[in-house]
């Protein structure tokens, strides 16, 4: 019976150099996602509910930054998503730096639920009264919030007014536990963060009595100087 031994053979590169190249290449992904962040920021910002999309038929030039394109799809997302669609942003940046800083890179495979979250988001936004300036046949969750909006409506047993508040309150902490998945943080991270929460709160609180006590006294101050002026003066 013949036997083959397979011929040994040196990898290409040792582990240090791979160990590097993987960094490097977790790094160039990282700064990709950035861009792709920056590249949907520009169109979503530069979304005109004028340019040339699905709903929209006119020959004028598009205004998006992106061009044709670019007005395309920001009128799909807006008109599907609302402002949801800055989730992709901030999935986008967040994993952009994190894949950069090699913070949390292990845990990328959680992006991949990030629609879930873009749909709490359009939910929640739902339950926002739009400003003047929005002109759109939708609210603010673009069609896919008003729709699940008024399903929940329509289940919950109370009035309209009570009932979207009560909605809205639902929904947003299904968007702070989502967006805390979907983002990639842990136990650790949202413990530190909600330290530096109280901690910024307690300095703003006494930032308000410091400032509230001290206009005070600038203003017992004026006060005084007045009452002084008004005293009767002793006849000589």
């Amino acid at each position: 019976m013949a036997s083959w031994q397979a011929k040994h053979r040196d990898p290409l590169f040792d582990q240090s150099t791979q160990a590097a190249l993987e960094r490097r290449g977790k790094e160039a992904i990282g700064a990709g996602l950035i861009v792709l962040g920056i590249l949907i920021t520009m169109m979503l910002g530069s979304w005109s509910p004028d340019d040339p999309s699905f709903g929209s038929a006119t020959d004028a030039p598009a205004q998006n930054m992106l061009g044709g394109i670019g007005a395309m799809i920001a009128s799909a997302l807006i008109m599907i998503a609302g402002m949801g669609a800055w989730m992709l942003v901030v999935a986008a940046w967040v994993w952009g730096l994190r894949m950069m800083l090699h913070k949390g890179e292990e845990r990328l495979m959680r992006g991949i639920f990030t629609p879930i979250a873009v749909a709490l988001v359009s939910i929640y936004a739902s339950t926002l009264i739009p400003g003047p300036e929005w002109q759109q046949n939708y609210g603010l969750g673009g069609h896919f919030g008003d729709m699940v909006m008024g399903a929940m409506l329509n289940l919950l047993p109370m009035k309209a007014q009570l009932g979207i508040r009560l909605a809205a309150l639902l929904v947003a902490v299904a968007v702070v536990a989502a967006a805390a998945f979907v983002l990639g943080f842990d136990r650790t991270e949202v413990a530190a963060l909600w330290l530096r929460f109280r901690q910024g709160l307690a300095t703003a609180l006494q930032g308000t009595v410091l400032a509230g006590s001290a206009a005070a006294g600038a203003a017992q101050r004026l006060r005084q100087p007045r009452a002084e002026g008004a005293a009767p003066r002793k006849a000589a």
